[in-house]
C-alpha cells in the first residue's frame, strides 16, 4: 500500500511538474495599428487579428492551435503578423489613423459580437476575407484558416498600395 501510494505520488509530482513547465501562448496586442500597418505593408502580409475574450476555453483552441504555429514553426522572416485583442478590454490603443480606443470599440467596429473571431486586415485595416467565427466548425478550423489566408494573400496581390489613412501610392 505504501509503495502504491508512493509511486502515485511521484508521479502526480511529475505530472504538475511538467504541467507547470508549458507556458501558455500569447500573442501580443496592438497599442498602435499604424505601425502594424507598416508592417503589413512592408512584408506584404495581412494582419490577422484574433479577437477573444479571458478565459474562453474557445479562444485558447484557436490561439494554441492554429495560430500560435503561424508564428512558433516558421522561419521569422516568414512568419504572420498576428494580434490578439480582447472583445471587452478597456485597454488604449491607437487605430489605423491614429484615433484613440479601446481594444473592445475596435472589435465593435468589425462588428465582433463572439468570440474567437479571427479577422485578416490589409495596411488600411479593411478586411481581406470573410471573418472566421467561432472555433468549433467540425474539425476544419485549420482549413477554414488556411482558405482565408490564402484569399487574404492574393487580395493583398491585387490591392494598390495604401497608406494608413486610406491614400493610394
Amino acid at each position: 500500500m505504501n509503495k502504491t501510494l508512493t509511486v502515485i505520488g511521484i508521479t502526480l509530482h511529475l505530472g504538475f511538474q511538467g504541467y507547470a513547465m508549458a507556458a501558455p501562448v500569447v500573442l501580443p496586442a496592438p497599442s498602435d495599428l499604424r505601425k502594424e500597418a507598416k508592417l503589413v505593408q512592408q512584408k506584404n502580409k495581412p494582419l490577422i487579428v484574433l479577437f477573444s475574450l479571458p478565459d474562453c476555453s474557445y479562444c485558447k483552441e484557436v490561439r494554441e492551435n492554429y495560430l500560435a504555429p503561424l508564428v512558433r514553426d516558421v522561419p521569422a522572416g516568414d512568419r504572420a503578423l498576428i494580434r490578439e485583442v480582447s472583445i471587452v478590454s478597456a485597454s488604449p490603443l491607437k487605430g489605423f489613423n491614429g484615433e484613440a480606443l479601446t481594444q473592445a470599440q475596435l472589435a465593435a467596429r468589425y462588428k465582433v459580437k463572439v468570440a474567437p473571431t479571427v479577422v485578416m486586415l490589409d495596411n488600411a485595416g479593411m478586411p481581406l476575407a470573410a471573418p472566421l467565427v467561432g472555433a468549433g466548425m467540425a474539425g476544419f478550423y485549420g482549413a477554414y484558416l488556411d482558405n482565408a489566408l490564402a484569399e487574404s494573400r492574393r487580395a493583398l496581390a491585387l490591392r494598390p498600395a495604401q497608406d494608413p489613412a486610406g491614400d493610394q501610392q
